[in-house]
């Protein structure tokens, strides 16, 4: 005979937890932190396009990533986006008139640096001062995600800025 005061009470587990022990979150709150975490990334804070090609290359900095665009031909193109936080350092080679970008990255597997331009010489200046100055917010554990984007800019490129001045 089975009565229903016979049953084993149920086991209730506590609520999921991550890694670190904190709860995690529900779906509501997945869903805010994913819409929060869009609108960031199609915040941009400097792009620039080579110049002195017939399909030219672009390169963009936002508040989530570095994105590399490669055109091979007419509507066709290689991507590469990298996390900011992925970077290590960015370099700059300049002319008297053009200048190049090369990224630093520890994303495994990409050993060597990677090197995109031409670009005009303010442009390519302005891109490296920008990145760098982004890589030297996080490693100091700065949040920027409050600052206007045209605040963040700007600050963003007075950290980046080397102390001599360029020729």
């Amino acid at each position: 005979m089975d009565n229903d005061n016979d049953q084993q009470p149920q086991q209730i587990s506590p609520p999921p937890t991550d890694a670190a022990g904190k709860p995690k979150a529900t779906p509501q709150e997945s869903r805010e932190q994913l819409q929060d975490a869009i609108r960031g990334s199609n915040q941009v804070l400097a792009t620039a396009t080579t110049v002195l090609k017939f399909f030219p290359d672009t390169l963009t900095v936002d508040r989530a990533k570095l994105t590399v665009t490669k055109r091979t031909f007419f509507q066709t193109a290689e991507v590469m986006s990298m996390r900011i936080e992925d970077i290590m350092n960015v370099t700059c080679k300049l002319g008297p008139f053009l200048g190049s970008i090369t990224i630093h990255s520890r994303i495994i597997g990409d050993q060597q640096p990677y090197t995109i331009g031409l670009f005009t010489r303010t442009d390519a200046m302005q891109l490296k001062r920008i990145t760098q100055g982004y890589v030297i917010a996080l490693q100091r554990h700065i949040d920027c995600s409050a600052l206007p984007t045209d605040e963040l800019v700007v600050m963003l490129g007075q950290l980046g800025q080397d102390d001599h001045p360029v020729g």
